[in-house]
């Protein structure tokens, strides 16, 4: 058995007209909590034919938070300034039954309730792995771990019929926003109680004799954004591509030898990793480092570029000087075959991480 898929996603809302088309709605969840924190009984409301119980605590930001079996979502009582006025945490029992596109589909369904206006999401967390019994990971294993990560922990359980301590895993990036985890799931289940894998595991032939490894990466969104990936739909189009990357470029399982690290081969049971029953190879993601607009950075550098401008064509005002700038920009966009619109949303994605 080799299965892929998404265990953890976590997302934002932007929404037009926020206040305006969820202040009704605001309102019930301000009274729930309340009433909630005064009786010390969190309150259950029906929404669109899904029931949520409202907490008494919300988080930073967010001082409404819902949940059903399927989804935490959070509320803002305002629009914030550089956060989605809405946060998301799908489960992982919600993801593993509907697939994520399933999964998402289903929610906006739901979310038609809240309001008409335009939103898009903005993912934040994306957790991708793959479970399998066809391999077995060993201490000895992460001696031939080569990673970009800086750092790397041995993960043990106590054992429960027996003396010492039984290797369950290890965890490669801790502290970073691109972490992996490879560990005994089946173990870990033990201690969970989420027996409703062991269904989702024999319906793709799970040997039952067999522990369940598993090898999954969190990702959060510094990094999502350094593969152009800001909403689900990026994410469902770029998944094998962005597995390709993670277990072929970012981290790989080999086997030691004396030669230079470089001429280490792959470990066969990685191999199986790297392929997760996919169909084909696919090519792995390309990595771009991303650098934070700063305004005053920009405008400080504008402004000398303006002023040096003006210098050199001697022009007797900062209007003339604009005019010939703005001249130029338009040309250079005519080149590209592009529009003002266009190219300011690219780079809006691609510099402003709270966008």
């Amino acid at each position: 058995m080799i299965l892929k898929g998404f265990d953890t996603l976590e997302f934002g809302l932007n929404i037009e007209r926020y206040e305006t088309s969820l202040r009704p709605h605001l309102d019930i969840f301000k009274k729930s909590k309340e009433e909630a924190q005064e009786t010390g009984v969190e309150r259950t409301i029906i929404l669109n034919n899904v029931s949520l119980t409202v907490h008494r605590t919300g988080k930073r930001f967010y001082p409404y938070r819902l949940s059903c079996d399927d989804f935490i979502i959070f509320f803002a009582d305002k629009e914030l300034k550089t956060n989605p006025p809405v946060f998301v945490h799908f489960l992982s029992g919600y993801i593993w039954s509907f697939g994520l596109a399933g999964a998402y589909q289903n929610f906006t369904e739901w979310f038609k309730c809240f309001t008409d206006s335009y939103y898009r999401n903005q993912v934040s967390r994306a957790d991708i792995c793959t479970d399998s019994d066809l391999v077995t990971f060993k201490q000895i294993d992460t001696k031939g771990v080569i990673t970009r990560a800086r750092k790397k922990e041995d993960c043990f359980v106590s054992g429960e019929y027996s003396n010492g301590r039984r290797f369950s895993g290890f965890r490669v990036g801790i502290g970073g926003p691109l972490l992996a985890r490879i560990y005994n799931k089946t173990m870990e289940i033990q201690k969970s109680g989420k027996d409703w894998f062991k269904q989702i595991w024999r319906e793709h032939g799970w040997d039952e004799d067999k522990d369940v490894w598993r090898i999954e990466f969190q990702l959060r969104r510094e990094v999502l954004k350094e593969f152009s990936i800001h909403t689900i739909d990026d994410l469902l189009e770029k998944e094998n591509g962005l597995w390709a990357y993670l277990t072929r470029e970012w981290l790989t399982i080999r086997q030691p030898t004396r030669d230079n690290v470089s001429r280490w081969k792959i470990k066969r049971k990685w191999a199986v990793i790297q392929k997760a029953g996919m169909e084909y190879e696919a090519s792995p993601l390309t990595r771009e480092l991303v650098k934070q607009g700063s305004m005053k950075q920009l405008l400080d550098q504008g402004a000398g570029i303006l002023l040096s401008i003006a210098a050199v064509g001697n022009h007797d005002s900062i209007e003339d000087t604009a005019k010939l700038f703005q001249s130029w920009a338009e040309i250079g966009l005519n080149k590209k075959n592009t529009s003002f619109q266009e190219e300011k949303e690219r780079r809006r994605k691609k510099y402003l991480f709270n966008d």
